[in-house]
């Protein structure tokens, strides 16, 4: 058993040890025996210095030397990191030109222009096959122009994210961002000022991940995160999405504090299903092995593990579970490490499944609680572990000085499947109405709906998708009404200037005398048409027709009207 007073212990016996170990930390002739001693310590599951066998000298030893470093290290950062000479909202912009450059490179075709992930697969396997030197050349020039980006600005923007004010959320729970996050961004931008969103790309750039077809996994990331560049083109005074690196696969790799914490998130969740004390992972996977069937018929109910892909709340037995869990990494991980899972006892492969549910969720608390934002997720099964953690820790689902528990409700309730038809907003149409705050009008409209559940106590799920959901219906019934309102407004007039006959030509006539509304009335005007209009009755008429699609294009413009058009009837 590990016994550390403190992560900063963790992570100072850590950094003496990696320094030792790489001729970066040499100590005194007189202390010589305890960097021996310390050499000669393994390290634990999650990468820790395994202390069993170290003397207390030793480890007071190589705290000192640890501090020392830290200290050196954190001059280095604080060389490194100055404010940046660049606007933020410009250094985002050029990020995504960055992303666009790197999947052009990947499959020569500009995002614009591809149709889905089937697409991508297609263009890949011919790229590679007829153009594999071009298609290496390009796609590391494009990466490299990317790492000296990260280079230049990671540090920065991860600071500047922590910058923001409104009603910020920071998404998570998930290693990759695809369609249910993009669908996710969609929704949450409707009611949202600003999402905090952990950048997909950077870990490629940074990490070995043990990704099978790691260029096409690449290339899927980038299609649907560049989704987002209408968000990022408008260049909002507060950001509707801000996309920075979260550090994930470093942190795991070398930082003490995280590998202690999700550590131990991991014993206070699983250890309840072991029978005897259980304080390291190495016990846990130990517990997994060999009394596998205790283990087993205690997880398998527990709801803790779900199989990627799959819904939580469906039970399966352990041989089911292990089988969709490894079909689903299949053609996803690399072979070695898949063919290493495959090799794995039940036990430790739906063990190291829960703990694989547990990293994403465990980073998405720390943004949450570096960033002072709310933590959001996307999915109901991610839900399921973030509320299931929530619990075990004693921790608050939201951050109190950041949303109401009515808002993190109407959020959870915005993403229910009833609700999905809100994602079928283009993400265009989402920047135009970001950019005239009528986010900020809808979150006050349906503030109106389901604050009298708020009031009450506790909110419960389904109540509150049924307030969100009925409030929804009320505005888009709204609008509905307006524009037969705009109708009969100009009605009478119409009736009174001339009869429905000669309306095509009127039209045509009141587009050339006002060519600015051409585009709003979406008609021509070719000369043939123009050749008989000369009464002054037919303009009056247009003039009128001008007016009613005037106001029915801008009331179309506005949330209600976008909700209206999209909403299913």
């Amino acid at each position: 058993m590990n016994s550390f007073d403190s992560p900063e212990t963790a992570q100072r016996l850590l950094d003496a040890w990696k320094a030792l170990k790489q001729g970066k930390l040499k100590f005194p002739p007189s202390l010589q025996s305890h960097a021996d001693e310390l050499l000669a310590a393994p390290l634990t599951v999650t990468g820790l210095v395994d202390t069993k066998c170290l003397s207390t000298e030793t480890v007071l030893v190589a705290k000192s030397f640890g501090a020392a470093l830290s200290i050196q290290r954190a001059e280095e950062l604080n060389d490194k990191a100055h404010p940046p000479a660049t606007a933020i909202n410009e250094i985002q912009a050029e990020l995504f030109t960055l992303f666009s450059s790197l999947f052009s490179a990947l499959i020569c075709r500009s995002v614009d222009l591809v149709k889905d992930e089937d697409e991508i697969i297609q263009r890949m396997k011919l790229r590679v096959k007829y153009q594999p030197d071009v298609f290496a050349n390009s796609v590391n020039q494009a990466m490299d122009e990317l790492g000296e980006f990260y280079n230049r600005h990671s540090a920065n923007i991860y600071q500047q994210a922590k910058s923001f004010g409104g009603m910020r959320l920071v998404t998570g729970g998930q290693r990759h961002f695809g369609p249910s996050a993009l669908n996710a961004v969609r929704i949450t931008g409707l009611y949202a000022d600003t999402q905090l969103i952990p950048d997909p790309i950077y870990p490629f750039l940074i990490s070995d991940l043990d990704l099978n077809a790691v260029h096409l996994q690449l290339a899927i990331q980038l299609f649907h995160i560049l989704q987002l560049r209408p968000l990022i083109d408008a260049k909002l005074p507060v950001p509707a999405v801000f996309i920075f690196p979260s550090f994930e696969e470093v942190l795991e790799r070398n930082d003490a504090h995280t590998k202690l914490g999700i550590e131990q998130l991991a014993i206070r969740l699983i250890s309840p299903f072991c029978h005897g004390q259980i304080q390291s992972l190495e016990e846990l996977f130990e517990y997994s092995r060999k009394q596998e069937t205790a283990f087993l018929d205690a997880l398998m109910p527990s709801g803790l593990f779900v199989p990627p892909g799959a819904e939580p709340g469906i039970q399966l037995s352990a041989s089911k579970a292990a089988s969709q869990y490894l079909t689903a990494l299949e053609g996803k991980r690399s072979l070695h490490i898949l063919d290493q899972m495959k090799q794995m006892p039940v036990g430790m492969l739906l063990l190291n499944g829960v703990l694989e549910r547990l990293r994403p969720q465990y980073h998405l608390f720390e943004n949450s609680s570096e960033l002072g934002a709310q933590a959001l997720l996307s999915q109901p099964v991610h839900w399921h572990y973030f509320e299931k953690i929530a619990q075990t820790n004693a921790r608050d689902l939201r951050s109190k000085n950041v949303i109401s528990e009515q808002a993190l409700q109407t959020l959870h309730a915005v993403q229910d499947d009833s609700l999905s038809w809100l994602a079928n907003i283009p993400v265009t149409t989402l920047a135009q109405l970001i950019s005239n705050n009528e986010h900020r009008w809808l979150r006050e409209e349906l503030n109106k709906y389901t604050s009298q559940l708020a009031s009450t106590g506790a909110i419960d799920t389904n109540d509150m998708i049924k307030e969100v959901s009925h409030g929804l219906a009320s505005l888009v019934q709204r609008q509905r009404k307006s524009l037969k309102d705009i109708e009969s407004k100009y009605a009478p007039k119409k009736a009174a200037i001339l009869t429905g006959g000669m309306l095509g030509a009127g039209l045509v006539a009141s587009a050339v005398m006002l060519p600015l509304l051409s585009p709003l009335l979406a008609v021509g005007a070719p000369a043939v048409a123009l050749a008989g209009v000369a009464s002054g009755a037919l303009i009056g008429f247009g003039k009128e027709k001008v007016g009613e699609v005037v106001e029915k294009h801008h009331a179309g413009k506005s949330m209600l009207g976008v909700l209206a058009t999209t909403r299913p009837v």
